[in-house]
């Protein structure tokens, strides 16, 4: 039988993976949507690739913890730079994305 302090932990553990994963969600709808209607930009795949490696690390550190007591903390904490430097990855295509898309909505303003 699961105590209730074990449910209220899985609560608050998925719900805290939704308010952390929901938002990566959305900026990907969003990101197909706009590709969907621009086209296959070079700003759309970046940002989209950005937000799918940041979703992937959002995903995997939900679950990394778990495995600390059976990898040990060296191993552990090796895992989760490398986990780390993807999520940094995926940042700078997303911010290298969006800058571009800001530079495009900048020139097509000032050309009008």
């Amino acid at each position: 039988m699961v105590s209730s302090s074990n449910v209220s932990e899985i609560i608050l553990r998925v719900t805290g993976a939704l308010f952390y994963i929901l938002p990566i969600l959305v900026f990907i709808i969003l990101t197909i949507y706009y590709m969907s209607k621009k086209g296959t930009t070079k700003e759309g795949i970046l940002i989209l690739i950005g937000n799918i490696l940041i979703l992937i690390v959002a995903i995997l550190h939900q679950f990394l913890y778990m495995f600390i007591d059976s990898w040990g903390f060296d191993i552990y904490s090796i895992i989760n730079t490398g986990v780390n430097t993807i999520s940094f990855i995926g940042s700078i295509l997303f911010l290298i994305g969006f800058y571009i898309m800001i530079q495009k909505i900048i020139k097509n303003k000032v050309s009008e």
